[in-house]
């Protein structure tokens, strides 16, 4: 389904309201948030794939990442999961590996699978329901950058041209075990990092990294400047996109969302089509406050995110009709 195809289904629910709706689909966010008290929202989210590695095992431990990312982007806490399954008939062995791969994150999040849904289908599928918890004064949203705001991605680009790149069998598994570690994972954030100037927060995956940023400025009084020399990408991703090894969904992406972005130096094809890569479980996109960013990214360092870039900045908009800027 197309991005304007969902979009226009999704208009029809937009007369529902609730004064504890706290955020929906309203702005494209990541999860739902709904407040039960005061101190206390529920953050819902669901995520489901296909297999982008052969290994189950792995493939569920990427496939949970993913679906785990949408609470860790809304500043919450995961508590509750359930599995959501489709599976061939006779490939239980396969399934069950599946499963221990998706517990296993789960239970390094710190949260619990309680049970699930399967069906038979001939095309696999696995992913998680989720639900976590936040407090409603910490919720971090998708679409609140603030003028002045740095924008820090926690991880390299072209996870979907690698993924591609192993269906087509033009690349191993071993090889490309640096874009399967990005995979599995997790988008995890201390509260040192949550209780810093974070503005605006979102997980970069299906859309790519500029689908998701054009969802981030919906205030017409803001573009966002990306330097894309300072953008991290996957070495053989770049290397598969100069051999025009790309996924539909990426290609989607840049016809899509090219059109409020502005190019002001020349740019490498192959490089261009990486800002639209479709990526599964990629990296979270901070807006955050400029005298928090070293602080911040020296926190993700330490977390792990080592290949975290600053790779832009939140400006006024001098009567720009693009949302995005792309400068060296």
């Amino acid at each position: 389904m197309s991005y304007q195809d969902l979009g226009e289904i999704l208009k029809q629910f937009n007369h529902i309201k609730d004064e504890n709706i706290l955020s929906s689909f309203e702005y494209n966010e990541d999860a739902a948030v709904y407040r039960i008290t005061r101190d206390i929202a529920i953050v819902f989210t669901v995520d489901f794939i296909t297999p982008v590695v052969d290994d189950p095992y792995i493939f569920g431990q990427i496939a949970a990442a993913n679906a785990l990312s949408d609470i860790f982007a809304m500043g919450g806490k995961p508590l509750l999961a359930l599995n959501i399954t489709c599976f061939p008939e006779g490939q239980m062995d396969d399934l069950n590996e599946i499963i221990k791969g998706g517990l296993d994150k789960v239970q390094e999040a710190g949260a619990i699978l309680v049970g699930g849904h399967s069906l038979q289908d001939k095309e696999p599928k696995y992913g998680l329901s989720v639900l976590g918890i936040v407090h409603p004064d910490k919720i971090i949203k998708n679409h609140t950058p603030q003028e002045g705001d740095a924008l820090i991605l926690t991880k390299p680009l072209g996870t979907g041209i690698i993924s591609t790149a192993l269906k087509a069998e033009l690349i191993s598994e071993d090889t490309a075990i640096d874009a399967i570690n990005y995979m599995r994972k997790l988008n995890f954030v201390p509260e040192e990092i949550l209780n810093l100037s974070i503005h605006s927060m979102t997980d970069i995956t299906g859309f790519g990294l500029l689908g998701h940023l054009s969802e981030m400025i919906i205030n017409r009084d803001l573009h966002a400047e990306i330097r894309i020399n300072e953008i991290p990408v996957l070495t053989e991703a770049y290397e598969f996109a100069c051999q025009d090894i790309i996924p539909g969904g990426s290609v989607a992406n840049q016809k899509i969302f090219s059109c409020g972005v502005k190019k002001e130096i020349e740019i490498d094809p192959a490089k261009e089509i990486l800002l639209y890569d479709a990526q599964t479980s990629g990296g979270l996109l901070i807006s955050i406050s400029e005298k928090d960013v070293q602080n911040c990214l020296s926190l993700l360092e330490s977390e792990g995110f080592v290949d975290s870039k600053r790779i832009g900045e939140i400006r006024k908009n001098p009567s720009r009709e693009e949302k995005i800027i792309l400068i060296q």
